[in-house]
């Protein structure tokens, strides 16, 4: 269980289509230096809404997506499902759109391919086209997905496409999403395009559009350094902790857009009313603004370290102090981890109350 004392992030990747954790090979090495990290098992799902639910279910409390092509659209459906437990939501070489006119048809080919010549014929086909159009032959890229798409069965394949043939119309919950959300894609996407992105980083609130340059749809195999790095910097986790203070978080955007509901939530504490209000039952105080477990065990311990780790701002949090009033000397040392009197004396050179 997460009861938000745990420091690192839980981060979910979320497969493609016939896709498993080989995708992610670049990405996991480099973020599970700060985080935890699982790949969702998409291979027995034959419906949007059960990806999401298998993804959900990998961790307790909250969690970070990251989804891929048809792992996005069950990143969506996630949001849809359980909005107060995604902390942040990155949308890779993916749609929010639903099935098209045609599209069974389209698809239905390769699924009968995959059944009467094999996986490896299914590979020959639809590989290619996924890829840059220079690299559609590159055997650095080809022989590692085609062994990838070899391990799955023509069964997994009819599920999946299944589960896509009656994808939700997602587009509606754009709009709603609350949490920061980095939309990406490759710049040379035949399958989801760089417009298809621009439209769906533009739906929703303060979404931040990365376009990497020369890939196409298998953008984090293309170009795996690029995509990493750009995941690096939108975690805050950044390439190697360069000009940084140690311990020290940055309150950066994507920090400050992760804070909003309790930055919010403690800034209402300047009214009285909304003083009295969380007095008398803090839970429903806090769960007008929408909190996560995670940031209510913080409130409620007083933490503060643990409340500027989820992006609150000094400035805001400290109005909790109007409930139960705290010194800034207390809250420094506990920050800092020391007793009141062992901060005054180490770290402000002041003699403790009778001290000599």
């Amino acid at each position: 269980m997460n009861d938000g004392v745990d420091m690192r992030e839980q981060i979910v990747l979320m497969p493609g289509l016939l896709c498993d954790g080989s995708v992610f090979t670049h990405q996991i090495a480099a973020l599970s230096r700060h985080a935890d990290v699982k790949v969702a098992d998409f291979s027995q799902d034959d419906s949007i809404e059960g990806m999401a639910r298998t993804a959900l279910a990998l961790f307790d409390g909250p969690v970070s997506l990251i989804g891929f092509s048809m792992g996005g659209r069950a990143a969506l459906q996630a949001i849809r499902l359980a909005p107060e437990r995604i902390q942040r939501l990155c949308l890779m070489d993916t749609g929010a759109t639903p099935p098209r006119e045609g599209e069974p048809a389209q698809r239905q080919p390769l699924v009968d391919l995959a059944y009467q010549q094999g996986m490896g014929a299914l590979a020959a086909r639809w590989l290619p086209p996924m890829l840059h159009i220079d690299r559609e032959q590159d055997p650095s890229l080809i022989g590692p997905l085609t062994e990838m798409v070899k391990r799955a069965s023509p069964a997994q394949h009819e599920r999946q496409i299944k589960a896509l043939l009656t994808r939700p119309d997602a587009r509606g919950v754009l709009p709603g999403i609350a949490c920061p959300v980095l939309v990406m894609v490759g710049r040379q996407d035949r399958w989801s395009t760089l417009a298809q992105h621009e439209e769906m980083a533009a739906a929703i609130p303060g979404a931040e559009l990365a376009v990497i340059e020369d890939a196409g749809h298998f953008v984090s195999v293309e170009r795996p350094e690029a995509v990493t790095e750009a995941l690096m910097r939108w975690f805050g986790f950044g390439a190697a902790g360069a000009d940084r203070i140690p311990d020290t978080p940055l309150f950066d955007r994507t920090r400050q857009r992760r804070g909003y509901r309790l930055n919010k939530m403690t800034m209402g504490l300047c009214e009285a009313a909304n003083r009295d209000a969380f007095r008398a039952d803090p839970e429903a105080y806090m769960n007008r603004f929408g909190l996560s477990a995670a940031e209510k065990a913080a409130v409620m311990a007083r933490d503060w370290q643990e409340m500027v780790r989820l992006g609150g701002n000094v400035f805001y949090i400290l109005k909790l102090g109007a409930i139960v009033p705290t010194t800034m000397t207390q809250i420094g040392a506990h920050q800092a981890g020391m007793d009141h009197e062992t901060f005054l004396r180490d770290r402000l050179r002041k003699k403790p109350a009778g001290g000599r």
